[in-house]
């Protein structure tokens, strides 16, 4: 990462400046032997989770139930000290992506490795203890906190969970935690509904650093906070992952600060990644029509242009099931006459390499 701080207008000083990455040839899989993965904390192999659906006054009384892929097929990698922003459309798949790396909700396919370790793989007792290296922050700050605990007891839980200290070395974990949010001490007195909205989410990340984690997934960690309380808040994650050498899988609906903090983006659509690689590159010469028509919806007197032909479609069709999942609302695929490829029930695209660490699930590319 680049140095420098994060303001509500951008950065200051310097932006952040990603390693390049080795790239492969071919498909996803390629992808995987041929980088380096010495250094990877996190590895999640063709990922898949599908909810069951079933309308109706007397619906279990039918034999077929309705598919929803929630996630499908996803692979995606994160080395230590490292950000990867993922973002998408409200329902694309991101929360429950970060769910299954928790095993929060079980997959219906696909592996999870965590430090060289088959998340699939690990018992209930097995579970619990790598739980503690890998640590969420949830989107709903009310339901994230219990209403009837007050900051201390929060923080005192979680410390207690994993380690067996007394009253003394607590209360000094505790004092540890509260300078390291930038939190007052006396707050810990206070109960959740008497803080503002920016200390809530500092207790929070405060009682995801009390078990000492190095994966840390961050679930819109700015949400529903005003753009000052924002800026410090991610300065402190950025300020934390250079302290802690922390690694961060950051979900987020806010492009422009996923391009700023991120060393690389990975876009989501209805439960397939589209388009991934470093993070300025994404924001600046995407490949995707759907990422391209993404970060074009940030134009601010026209410093980002979308490619000529394309514009947003709204989302009124059916999910479809196989073939390009964007097809119905993409202007590329209108443009070329409706090709079939687009429409292939066997030929989905799949995510394929176009440059240096840049991958991209398209019959037809915006080069």
């Amino acid at each position: 990462m680049g140095q420098g701080t994060i303001c509500a207008a951008g950065w200051q000083s310097n932006p952040p400046n990603p390693p390049l990455l080795k790239g492969g040839k071919g498909g996803i899989i390629d992808f995987y032997w041929e980088i380096d993965m010495s250094d990877t904390i996190l590895d999640v192999i063709n990922l898949k989770k599908y909810f069951y659906h079933s309308a109706g006054l007397f619906s279990f009384l039918k034999k077929e139930k309705s598919i929803i892929p929630a996630v499908d097929d996803v692979s995606f990698y994160l080395k230590e000290k490292e950000i990867l922003g993922l973002v998408g459309e409200s329902g694309c798949g991101k929360t429950t992506v970060g769910k299954l790396i928790l095993r929060l909700i079980e997959p219906t396919d696909g592996r999870i490795i965590f430090n060289g370790m088959d998340m699939q793989n690990l018992q209930k007792s097995e579970l619990r203890k790598v739980r503690s290296q890998m640590q969420m922050i949830f989107q709903d700050l009310d339901a994230a906190l219990n209403p009837r605990m007050k900051v201390k007891d929060i923080l005192k839980e979680a410390i207690t969970v994993y380690e067996d200290l007394d009253y003394y070395q607590v209360n000094k974990r505790i004092a540890e935690l509260m300078n390291q949010v930038n939190l007052k001490k006396s707050k810990l007195g206070n109960y959740p509904d008497e803080l503002s909205g920016g200390e809530k989410r500092r207790v929070g990340i405060a009682r995801v650093l009390a078990v000492k984690p190095k994966l840390i997934i961050a679930d819109e960690p700015t949400s529903a906070l005003d753009v000052s309380i924002q800026a410090q808040v991610i300065n402190l994650l950025r300020d934390l992952q250079e302290k802690l050498g922390l690694s961060y899988l950051f979900i987020s609906h806010d492009l422009r600060l996923v391009e700023l903090i991120s060393n690389k983006v990975a876009v989501m659509y209805m439960g397939r990644i589209v388009e991934m690689g470093l993070s300025d590159r994404i924001a600046h010469k995407p490949m995707h029509p759907y990422t391209n028509i993404l970060w074009s919806s940030l134009t601010e007197g026209g410093d980002k242009v979308i490619s000529p032909g394309l514009s947003w479609q709204v989302f009124d069709f059916e999910r479809p099931v196989t073939g390009c999942r964007f097809h119905p609302r993409c202007e590329v695929f209108k443009s070329r006459g409706n090709p079939k490829e687009c429409i292939d029930l066997q030929n989905e695209p799949k995510l394929t390499q176009i440059g240096a660490s840049h991958y991209v699930a398209c019959h037809f590319p915006l080069l």
